[in-house]
């Protein structure tokens, strides 16, 4: 696998190792975040691409991406996981951690 050109250099080599399933799933979330005010970079550090929403909840995918899981910190026991099919709904559930403010969608220009 050849790792998105927006990977930076140092972290190449581990992203190749990460089926891009992973990947592709983690940048069609994070896409689906926007609406709901929610732009989290897209992190490779540790190894694993993961979306880093705060300080308190860190969103990775399996390596097959098709299984979201989200929690405190990446790789611990995660507080939820629920499979990556509905997209609108993952962004709605993980908005909703961060408050009523997030949880509902705004409508894009």
């Amino acid at each position: 696998m050849i790792p998105p050109p927006d990977i930076p250099a140092g972290e190449r080599l581990n992203v190749t190792r990460w089926h891009p399933g992973a990947v592709v799933a983690l940048q069609h979330l994070r896409t689906e975040l926007h609406p709901h005010r929610v732009y989290p970079p897209v992190s490779y550090d540790h190894g694993r691409p993961h979306l880093v929403i705060n300080a308190d909840l860190t969103v990775w995918a399996d390596t097959a991406g098709t299984t979201f899981c989200w929690g405190p910190r990446l790789l611990e026991e995660p507080v939820e996981q629920t499979p990556t099919d509905d997209l609108p709904q993952v962004a709605r559930r993980i908005a909703g951690h961060l408050g009523r403010h997030y949880a509902e969608p705004t409508d894009l220009p």
